[in-house]
């Protein structure tokens, strides 16, 4: 019977094969209880062959069972994976995770991005193959050896490629004293999470100096006022001692002094109070690459900067179109010009570089001069501070101020001794 049979396949096989043992049992079976003799040793190993087969299939499904059981565990562990995966990739933090050896093992596409440094650079090599010890702002090598990390810090960051980062630092040592000295020390060690806080510090820099500035103006509008009346009235007898001096030179050149003196006071007040007024723009089409070349000839017309600054325009644009109020921008640039031809001491350049994305215009101006010391920077766009002992603090508060009623955005970089940069964010449509 079993010799005619054709299997397709294994199982079909096994099939067969228990049914012919079922089969032969029974007839022995059948035929010692009608002969009533004792099974011989053969036909008692045969059924022992076949108790121990079905043995063996109740094993093998309880095998497929429990293989089914993990199979689905796999299943389910690969869905939480690559879930964990998922997050660990598309957070917004950078995450960096260093064993006890100093190996890094985590190095999300966050961290890459602030770090520039790729991940096979960096993923289970030393830390310190590719990163400063103390580039978080404490050193990795004495955290993992103490086994401890301060929980929270703040640090400024320059990448390779010159980009400035702030950033915040939260750390969280994982240690299990247990597994000391084995294998399991790859599950020890720091997790650094890295919150890029570029953008809130620039946002909190600007709010806070249009806090600033908005008490100043107010106040200065109202000293303004208070010292205008007076100053009439001493300009107007200062006028008639020089007139009835007129034969006493010595007097009248002091009084001459007094009414000079009050025109320069004067002229202070009403800058101040122009400031202290806000700017009323008439937006209209108006050519930035135009406007800035044009103000490149009249700075160069002076032959006291042309013979000690030479002033480039880059661009790769013929023109560029804004919305914007003309007055108001030819006066910051030309601010801004100044500003930089008198921060240059003896010879040097400045460099005007125009560019626009999808929605703004970007104009940098950068000078060759003597630079702006660090703890100045957030005080430069305030009215009366200023580095020159002949500066009145009002040419970066006007810049300020045109840039603002544009609905634009200005920043300044310096490196002492070496160089300023002002870079301007303006919308190419009218800002209402």
């Amino acid at each position: 019977m079993l010799a005619k049979s054709k299997p397709s396949n294994k199982e079909s096989v096994q099939k067969q094969l228990e049914a012919c043992l079922s089969d032969l049992l029974a007839r022995i079976d059948t035929k010692s209880s009608e002969s009533g003799h004792h099974l011989s040793p053969e036909t008692s190993l045969f059924k022992k062959v076949h108790a121990q087969l079905n043995e063996m299939k109740e094993v093998q499904l309880a095998l497929e069972e429990s293989n089914e059981k993990l199979a689905a565990k796999i299943k389910e562990l690969d869905s939480i994976t690559h879930y964990l995966i998922s997050i660990l990739c598309n957070i917004s933090q950078g995450l960096l995770f260093i064993d006890l050896q100093g190996n890094v093992t985590t190095y999300n596409a966050a961290m890459e991005k602030i770090l520039e440094v790729e991940p096979q650079r960096v993923l289970f090599k030393k830390f310190w193959s590719n990163f400063d010890d103390k580039l978080f702002g404490f050193s990795i090598r004495e955290a993992l050896a103490h086994q401890e990390s301060p929980e929270t810090l703040f640090v400024s960051l320059n990448s390779p490629f010159g980009k400035h980062y702030e950033l915040e630092i939260n750390t969280t040592f994982i240690s299990d004293e247990t597994h000391s000295n084995q294998k399991e020390d790859s599950m020890q060690g720091i997790i650094i999470l890295v919150r890029d806080i570029t953008e809130i510090k620039r946002l909190q820099l600007i709010a806070k100096r249009n806090s600033r500035m908005k008490v100043l103006g107010e106040m200065a509008a109202t000293v303004a006022h208070e010292i205008r009346n007076p100053l009439g009235g001493i300009k107007g007898f200062a006028s008639l001692l020089e007139r009835d001096l007129a034969d006493k030179p010595s007097l009248k050149k002091m009084a001459t002094a007094i009414v000079e003196g009050t025109d320069s006071l004067d002229q202070l007040v009403t800058q101040v109070l122009n400031y202290s007024r806000p700017l009323q723009p008439h937006f209209e089409s108006m050519d930035l690459v135009k406007l800035l070349q044009e103000l490149r000839t009249q700075m160069l017309a002076d032959s006291a900067v042309r013979n000690r600054v030479e002033i480039f325009v880059e661009t790769p644009l013929s023109c560029l179109l804004i919305q914007g109020d003309i007055k108001i921008l030819r006066s910051a640039f030309l601010n801004l010009l100044i500003n930089a031809v008198q921060a240059i001491p003896q010879k040097g350049h400045i460099i005007l570089r125009i560019n626009q994305t999808d929605t703004h215009a970007l104009v940098q101006v950068e000078d060759s001069g003597i630079g702006i010391p660090p703890e100045s920077l957030e005080k430069i766009f305030s009215p009366f501070f200023t580095t020159r002992p002949d500066g009145n603090g009002f040419g970066l508060a006007e810049v300020y101020k045109a840039v603002e009623v544009h609905g634009g955005e200005i920043e300044v970089r310096s490196i002492i001794q070496k160089y300023t940069e002002f870079t301007l964010k303006l919308p190419l449509k009218a800002y209402k």
